[in-house]
């Protein structure tokens, strides 16, 4: 704040300079004897009216940027290149009840490198501190991770690609990404030991990378992405996708797209993994938060507080999962767990979200509806596919199918007052016998705002629920100006 109003009065004094040295410039050069009123028109009103008349031409030309950038976020209710729709699923449409075997997750976070510091911190509460992003003597609320070394990456990305300049929030994105991508790799290892052997199993990896990044940026970001987990997986049966975002849900998407692409019949075995990751702990970044007055402070309770983060799932088709259980031994069955994801259900606001007054419910709770009648659909069709004597057994001894109990729900929301209400209600509504305090975790708490990287990221942490409970864990994005979403974890029993 200091170094702002520094740099305001430096314009200030400087347009009032050079408006004075060329008035007495002109009268010196017309011989002319200034009068009480030229002193006044000249040198006090006319600079004013200049510094009034910049000011009223740069709140249009903001406005007309904000109204721009808002247009681009509601017009992303998919992601270009993924040709995935996100209108409001058919129900009669069977592929609705497909689900993708969850291998692996992994997240990088301002609170931990793993899920269960991110629950433990989500549960006790703990919100980002101050911190100098902008390196002026100025804190600001911010929540970035500790220890990225983004000029190592710098250098090496400026020997590859000199003419690509890179801010400090791209680094720490890129870097962040290359270790969640790289430990999921290492998953992907395990769960296929038998890649030494060739055309045995490709793994496809879509890298969703943060907003506004050049076609040059992506490219450098594909190459050194490629380059690390080839050193871990075997560069020829390596496909890597990378897609900008274009709005906060764009990782459901692109976890549903996955989850259709491991489901459709194929000769190859394939693995897919999808890796989000986003930064705004930058001077860039918060800069630009600063001047669309979207920063939070303590008298802008509806703004954001710059977060970082990435996230990872690696997914597989449950036959390819069957394959890969571990041999029973002595005649035992095999009793490693497996855990699901469903189909995304994503669904957009009527209008963008307000910054206060009332929220709404329609958008998320049909989102939420979507993943809830999938869930309660899975048994219906598993007694369908059951041999017939089973579906006697189950008639006799079951008249009707138990309910779906959901162990929690996870949010990338934070402090936004009214995105805060709108997910508190329908959680209220959607489940009544959960507790609002305890059963829902919103992970932009602690976090902060990590853009579009935080679906993806609740989705891990809604995992690691998963794991713990035995249920299903709902995971829900509602940070999106216009767009919300929800996919579960579910229990491969369930």
């Amino acid at each position: 704040m200091v170094a702002r109003l520094f740099r305001s009065g430096l314009t200030l004094l400087a347009v009032f300079v050079v408006v004075w040295i060329a008035v007495i410039v002109w009268w010196q050069s017309a011989n002319r004897m200034p009068t009480t009123g030229d002193i006044l028109t000249y040198l006090l009103l006319l600079p004013v009216g200049m510094i009034v008349g910049y000011w009223v031409i740069k709140r249009a030309l903001d406005g007309i940027r904000s109204n721009v950038v808002a247009g681009r976020e509601l017009a992303a209710a998919t992601p270009a290149a993924t040709g995935t729709d996100a209108k409001a699923d058919d129900p009669q449409d069977a592929t609705r009840q497909w689900r993708a075997v969850l291998l692996a997750s992994a997240l990088r976070a301002p609170v931990g490198g793993d899920a269960a510091s991110v629950m433990e911190a989500v549960q006790a509460n703990t919100q980002p501190g101050l911190t100098d992003v902008q390196g002026f003597g100025q804190p600001i609320f911010a929540a970035q991770v500790e220890g990225i070394d983004i000029e190592d990456l710098r250098a090496e990305l400026a020997e590859q690609h000199p003419d690509v300049d890179w801010l400090d929030e791209r680094l720490r994105a890129l870097s962040l990404a290359g270790q969640v991508a790289e430990e999921l790799a290492a998953h992907a290892v395990a769960h296929a030991p038998e890649t030494t052997e060739p055309d045995t199993t490709r793994l496809i990896i879509t890298a969703l990378l943060p907003r506004e990044w050049t076609p040059q940026h992506q490219a450098a970001a594909d190459g050194w992405l490629r380059q690390r987990i080839a050193l871990i997986w075997p560069a020829d049966r390596l496909t890597l996708e990378p897609i900008t975002a274009k709005g906060d849900a764009d990782a459901l998407l692109l976890v549903d797209r996955a989850t259709q692409g491991v489901n459709r019949a194929s000769d190859e075995r394939v693995l897919r993994m999808v890796v989000v990751a986003d930064s705004l702990v930058g001077p860039s970044a918060v800069e630009q938060l600063m001047q669309h007055e979207q920063l939070f402070e303590a008298n802008r309770q509806h703004g954001r507080v710059p977060g970082e983060a990435a996230a990872g799932v690696l997914l597989c088709a449950p036959l390819m999962a069957q394959s890969m259980q571990p041999a029973a031994l002595d005649g035992a069955p095999a009793t490693t767990e497996t855990f699901t994801i469903t189909r995304a259900g994503v669904a957009r606001l009527e209008s963008p979200t307000p910054d206060r007054g009332q929220p709404q419910l329609q958008a998320l709770g049909d989102a939420v509806g979507h993943v809830l009648d999938t869930l309660a659909a899975a048994p219906v069709k598993a007694k369908q596919d059951a041999a017939p004597a089973e579906k006697a057994e189950t008639a006799e001894g079951d008249s009707a199918a138990e309910p779906i109990t959901v162990a929690g729900v996870v949010s990338d929301t934070g402090m936004h007052p009214v995105r805060t209400v709108e997910v508190a209600r329908v959680f209220s509504e959607r489940f009544p016998t959960l507790d609002l305090a305890a059963d829902l975790l919103p992970v932009g708490t602690p976090c902060g705002y990590v853009g579009a990287a935080g679906p993806l990221l609740s989705v891990v942490v809604a995992h690691q629920l998963s794991q713990q409970t035995g249920k299903p864990v709902l995971a829900i994005t509602a940070n999106d100006i216009q767009q919300r979403g929800a996919i579960a974890v579910v229990p491969s029993l369930t």
